[in-house]
């Protein structure tokens, strides 16, 4: 990291199918991040469009032209803002997709690489699955994007930390699951429990801040647990949010990610190309018919 990063949480709801509505609680949300000293502001998985669509996807979807994409790139003059949307491809496919805005300018897209298409989910109807795992640049180090079930695959964290990310930031429409009687709180649900151990493996094993934003509120009937987080490089949790609406801001120091790199430094040690030759022979073996 080049320098400290004060990030704001907008663990928020959304209106279902209305971009322009949802649109202006980001811009509400972000100045009153600004307003709190935060330099970025992260909404969850589809926060401009909702979660669950099914036929209004096409509706919703948006080109990067799109003058509520301009919009959204516009309040990032003010601070850098990362928001999710339904990317509409030239040739019209349709993805689940996070973006970071920056100095007036849609830095970086990020689409879903791993729809969901089972239990209770069915993106893979509707959405196409992204091809492309990137870190990039920012004015305040090197991150990257993943978009909830991306997470739970070690490929995507993986490919980040090998591309140098210093963090990594996941958004999510999670929804509240595993309450059992006696349970304690919504913080002591077992989704929440899953997302704590899978994003602290996450900061230890890839010596990486995560960020991970999820949505709130009910739609549908499904209830969106929250419980947003952030971990440092050691795995401390050093934001923990519950089940309502709040925006809380927090500065992330490049320090601890130094002194961890230091003491630990998988990155430099990493053998890429063993892994490289080891993944040829693991498909090479698993596609032959």
């Amino acid at each position: 990291m080049q320098a400290p990063v004060t990030v704001s949480l907008a663990q928020c709801d959304a209106v279902l199918g209305d971009v322009d509505r949802n649109l202006e609680a980001h811009v509400r949300l972000a100045s009153q991040a600004r307003e709190q000293g935060a330099g970025l502001v992260v909404f969850p998985e589809l926060s401009l469009t909702g979660y669950g669509l099914r036929d209004l996807t096409h509706d919703v979807a948006m080109q990067r032209d799109d003058r509520r994409i301009a919009r959204l790139a516009e309040a990032s003059q003010a601070l850098d803002i990362v928001a999710g949307w339904i990317d509409e491809s030239a040739e019209h496919g349709l993805f689940n997709a996070a973006g970071y805005f920056s100095a007036g300018r849609l830095l970086h897209v990020h689409r879903k690489v791993y729809p969901v298409n089972y239990g209770m989910f069915e993106e893979a109807r509707y959405w196409a699955a992204g091809d492309q795992l990137s870190a990039f640049d920012t004015r305040y180090g090197r991150a990257g994007l993943l978009v909830c079930e991306d997470a739970w695959h070690p490929s995507t964290s993986y490919l980040l930390f090998a591309d140098r990310a210093d963090v990594i930031i996941v958004t999510s429409c999670s929804p509240a699951r595993g309450v059992e009687a006696g349970d304690g709180g919504p913080s002591a649900l077992r989704s929440t429990r899953a997302w704590d151990a899978l994003l602290r493996q996450q900061s230890v094993a890839f010596n990486v801040y995560s960020i991970y934003v999820n949505r709130c509120g009910v739609e549908d009937g499904t209830t969106f647990s929250g419980n947003s987080r952030v971990f440092d490089p050691t795995g401390e949790a050093l934001a923990a949010l519950e089940l309502k609406p709040e925006l809380a801001t927090l500065t992330l120091d490049p320090a601890p990610l130094r002194r961890r790199r230091a003491a630990l430094p998988m990155l430099r040690d990493e053998r890429l190309d063993v892994t490289l030759g080891n993944l040829e022979r693991i498909a090479r073996d698993r596609f032959v018919l």
